[in-house]
């Protein structure tokens, strides 16, 4: 039992120092433009994510608020969305990139991909067995992608009101 006990301290340490070897993911989540996430990305949110029954529903950690979905106060369903909705939205939105180095490996953009094309497990997947979106090369991935590797100057982390959204074909 002599000879195991320098080996019981090796352990450790050499599972320490192996973790130094990666590149850890950043701590916060970046700052990309809540103006181009008000008129580009949300709107896209809404229509591709935002379903009563996946990230409009309030048991989702991912959630997109507004219209039909899950309101942040007691306005009714129906109601135009609100800047504090809008403003919830880009902030869930943000979280879900801080866990990876790139935006492509966060899980904002990596659950909404077809596993086939490097995607992560989703149950978004549709009646025909298609995730939100089938590669890297559709509009709305490359969309969210580039807004998500741009960094906002500090004035635009806040999502103005004056800002109308775009609105995108169903």
């Amino acid at each position: 039992m002599g000879s195991l006990g320098p080996m019981r301290l090796l352990l450790p340490m050499m599972v320490v120092l192996a973790g130094c070897a990666f590149d850890a993911p950043p701590a916060n989540p970046p700052d990309p433009s809540c103006v181009e996430f008000r008129t580009l990305v949300y709107p896209v949110l809404m229509r591709d994510c935002g379903f009563p029954d996946c990230h409009g529903n309030t048991d989702r950690f991912f959630r997109v608020y507004g219209p039909g979905r899950t309101r942040l106060d007691d306005r009714p369903i129906d109601a135009p969305v609100s800047q504090d909705e809008v403003q919830a939205s880009y902030e869930r939105a943000r979280s879900m990139l801080a866990s990876a180095a790139r935006p492509e490996d966060s899980v904002l953009l990596r659950k909404p991909l077809s596993i086939d094309r490097g995607g992560a497990p989703h149950m978004g997947i549709d009646e025909h067995g298609q995730d939100v979106w089938a590669s890297p090369e559709d509009p709305n991935y490359i969309l969210l992608r580039d807004w998500a590797s741009r960094t906002a100057p500090e004035p635009d982390r806040i999502c103005p009101r004056e800002v109308p959204m775009m609105m995108m074909d169903p």
